[in-house]
């Protein structure tokens, strides 16, 4: 798709459930991935498409890649930029891709896992997977199409915001809780890394949809799945 299509956003979840229910294969789980920068509106877009498709009687998982962070002992290490602790440390992707995505790759996951708190950095955390063949996964998170993760997804979404308004939205959603200190961690930590990642894995190319987010009431497809 070359140029830029608007698109109704209630209409655009509607769309993407059925593109996903019609790929849907009988003898496997079908695992879409959903990616893009902080605050570029994943976990929304991912609660969205559940809503959906239970409302149409398909089993959902959804699967957050926040619950995999690594605690703050191997998270910050002050050897590295904050962007390169960010991008290489911050989240456990070969726990993600053991007890989660190569299981549902082989077509069931049946399992509790005991994840770390984020807030109390203590693994406190229990999360309970239900996968079958049925089952469509909802996998959303950062740095998500990484090299060692792309063969898992069936469907890959990425979100893309411009960086004016990834700060706009930094400051209604975690000034309030993290301070006006975190703007400062944007310019520092998340947005160099997640330039980086660009640079590196090209999300854009590898994705099967690709939907401009700035303004999330009134998305625009730049790419859809063929």
């Amino acid at each position: 798709m070359s140029a830029l299509k608007g698109i109704d956003r209630a209409k655009l979840i509607e769309d993407i459930s059925s593109l996903l229910i019609n790929n849907k294969l009988d003898e496997k789980p079908l695992i879409v991935g959903i990616n893009g920068m902080d605050t570029s509106g994943k976990t929304r877009l991912a609660m969205d498409l559940e809503h959906e498709l239970k409302k149409r009687e398909i089993p959902v998982q959804t699967v957050h890649v926040d619950d995999f962070h690594n605690p703050k002992s191997i998270r910050y290490n002050k050897d590295l930029p904050d962007y390169l602790q960010y991008y290489c440390l911050s989240i456990n992707f070969p726990k993600l891709i053991q007890e989660v995505l190569q299981p549902i790759s082989e077509g069931k996951l049946r399992k509790e896992l005991i994840l770390l708190d984020l807030e109390l950095d203590e693994w406190s955390m229990l999360r309970r997977y239900e996968v079958d063949v049925s089952t469509i996964v909802i996998v959303e998170g950062v740095f998500l199409f990484r090299e060692e993760l792309q063969s898992f997804f069936d469907v890959s979404i990425l979100l893309e915001v411009e960086e004016e308004e990834i700060i706009k939205r930094a400051w209604q959603r975690d000034v309030p809780n993290q301070g006006n200190e975190v703007i400062e961690k944007y310019f520092r930590k998340y947005l160099p890394a997640q330039r980086m990642y660009i640079h590196k894995c090209n999300p854009e190319k590898f994705a099967s949809i690709v939907i401009e987010n700035t303004d999330w009431k009134n998305p625009k497809l730049k790419k859809w799945h063929s």
